[in-house]
């Protein structure tokens, strides 16, 4: 297996309290190149809090120091400086493939593999787990039933929510991780496919078409900034912009801004995507 990622926790809490040492998470995988979630860097093996991990690959935990030892500084400097360190994060709740299984991740909703080897939809579990799903039997029907569920609380109501707005969210995974199984449920069951609407949803902003971007404040509008994507510069066009120390007085005529490859947006136009936009969520 190769080293795929590597992370640093504990050390002094922000909040204040006793400091714990520091440990290394190592994550080995031999499967990373065939796994959805790594080409968006990506993994479900990376530490985070009520989550389940992936069934692939291994975490090696490595025991560090506290600031006081002296082995401390030659700990932090040396996974700090591995090749890996942090290259991945945990991934938000969304459909994956690896290899040939299909992980379902959703809440509201529980999967279990029978004896037979049927699979079983039932009402969700007390845990959030994940289900990992062999692609032969993610089938057309199989999607249908997913589709159809109507999964109910412990006193019996339907959650609404799961199709209201888990369905919707599956299916646009659906169309972006398996396109042919999308297209053949589409022309099965057309009348359960909506158009796919892509707004508010977080993309890398290099994949996306040159279109006009936004970033919307949820509590101080006048934070609002509106900017220009022209595939490889953000122009500012209005909005809110901090001060520049330079001068105390002037007047922003223009404001240039060059995105890395990790930068992302919020898709305000179904129109900003493509076959390449890749989201991160």
């Amino acid at each position: 297996m190769d080293i795929i990622n590597v992370d640093l926790y504990g050390g002094k809490s922000i909040f204040g309290g006793k400091e714990t040492p520091l440990e290394a998470d190592i994550i080995y995988c031999d499967k990373y190149n065939n796994c959805s979630y790594y080409k968006n860097e990506q993994c479900l093996n990376v530490r985070s809090f009520l989550s389940s991990r992936c069934k692939f690959g291994r975490v090696q935990n490595v025991k560090g120091y506290t600031s006081r030892a002296m082995k401390y500084h030659a700990f932090n400097s040396e996974w700090r400086g591995h090749e890996k360190y942090n290259k991945l994060k945990y991934p938000p709740t969304k459909l994956g493939l690896i290899e040939d299984l299909v992980v379902f991740p959703y809440s509201y909703v529980y999967i279990e593999q029978l004896e037979d080897g049927e699979l079983e939809i039932k009402n969700p579990n007390f845990y959030k787990e994940l289900a990992f799903i062999d692609y032969g039997k993610f089938t057309v029907d199989f999607i249908y039933k997913i589709c159809t569920f109507k999964p109910r609380a412990i006193m019996g109501e339907e959650i609404k929510n799961y199709q209201k707005e888990t369905v919707p969210l599956f299916l646009a995974h659906l169309k972006e991780i398996m396109p042919d199984k999308y297209n053949e449920f589409k022309n099965k069951h057309s009348n359960l496919v909506k158009e796919v609407n892509y707004i508010d949803r977080k993309a890398l902003i290099k994949t996306i078409k040159p279109s006009t971007v936004y970033y919307k404040s949820r509590s101080y509008p006048q934070f609002n900034e509106e900017w220009y994507w022209d595939g490889e510069f953000l122009i500012y066009v209005k909005g809110y912009v901090s001060e520049f120390n330079v001068i105390k007085d002037y007047e922003v005529d223009g404001i240039k801004i060059k995105p890395s490859d990790k930068s992302i947006v919020y898709i305000s136009n179904n129109e900003q995507v493509t076959e390449e936009t890749i989201f991160v969520d």
